[in-house]
């Protein structure tokens, strides 16, 4: 009986002892990190910095002039164009950037295709640009990889998940000057997270679509002042460790978030490095390759080739 009253009082007085935890920032990086604080709360502020990524190819062909997403399968980059750039996967050497492979997506169109992701059956590719806010056909298709041949051109058919803004209600144009455009997606669990590139407030919502193909109404599950344009996101599915590309006034930068709590991803650590030494450059897709390396598309500007970089999240510790 003892034993028993023990267990219960125990069970009680967990959340309790739960509670009594400091809370506050428990990243020894940051400028206010607190070393009595045992849960993180996403309070953690950081000295600006900045790093030069390398660049990984000099000269992407003009065929990917536009790349918008990246994804790193079968030893390749794969990419695609943004609005009118066609219905077409590339697939990229890794060490040339020259394309091998192109896939046709006979059943799709390219309104403005902004961001590529993956799980270990299927590739995704988010159909949801929308510069002028006025947007009612966002799509993101789903395309079995055992569609696609190991080697030459072929076509494939992809799935369709539709999705509508369930807190936009006006649709009347405003180019480039609108909450409701995106470039961002990343693929986490059974979902589909997409990041906002809000043109006024420079902030990113964020939104979950499931995988299954249907016609859903999403609301934001958060929003997270990025100070730039967010036009790419991945995430290294084993760290956890999420990255959001974006730019400002043409200038790049990456957010890296960590130590948050499941898909809570704006809940946790949030650290800005800017690309200040590639000013001029329109950083678009990004992608994970592993051991802390990202890889980094950027699209043909007036005053750069279109070309990849090479970004090293342990370079900046």
């Amino acid at each position: 009986m003892h034993g028993r009253l023990w267990m219960v009082l125990l069970i009680f007085m967990l959340p309790l002892a739960a509670l009594s935890q400091k809370i506050g920032c428990t990243d020894p990086e940051a400028k206010n990190f607190d070393h009595e604080a045992i849960i993180n709360d996403g309070s953690c502020v950081y000295a600006p910095k900045s790093y030069r990524p390398r660049v990984l190819v000099q000269h992407l062909p003009d065929s990917v002039m536009e790349t918008s997403g990246l994804i790193l399968w079968r030893d390749s980059f794969w990419t695609h164009n943004d609005s009118d750039g066609g219905n077409i996967l590339y697939r990229l050497d890794p060490k040339s950037g020259k394309i091998i492979q192109k896939i046709s997506v006979g059943n799709a169109t390219n309104v403005d295709w902004e961001d590529i992701d993956q799980d270990d059956q299927f590739i995704y590719i988010g159909d949801f640009g929308n510069n002028l806010g006025s947007r009612k056909d966002l799509v993101i298709y789903k395309i079995p990889k055992n569609q696609i041949a190991e080697y030459g051109n072929t076509e494939v058919a992809a799935f369709m998940i539709h999705f509508s803004y369930g807190d936009q209600t006006d649709f009347s144009v405003r180019n480039r000057a609108n909450d409701y455009d995106c470039e961002a997606m990343i693929s986490f669990g059974d979902s589909l997270f997409i990041f906002t590139k809000d043109w006024v407030s420079l902030s990113s919502k964020m939104y979950a679509v499931p995988k299954i193909p249907g016609n859903y109404l999403i609301y934001p599950l958060d929003e997270f002042n990025a100070d730039g344009l967010i036009t790419g996101a991945a995430i290294d599915q084993e760290s956890k460790q999420l990255i959001l590309s974006g730019y400002k006034n043409y200038v790049p930068f990456v957010w890296l978030l960590d130590d948050y709590w499941r898909n809570d991803f704006f809940g946790g650590n949030k650290r800005k490095i800017d690309f200040c030494k590639l000013i001029g450059s329109q950083t678009e897709g990004i992608t994970y390759t592993g051991n802390g390396v990202f890889i980094i598309s950027s699209e043909k500007t007036p005053v750069n080739d279109a070309k990849l970089f090479r970004f090293d999240v342990k370079d900046i510790k």
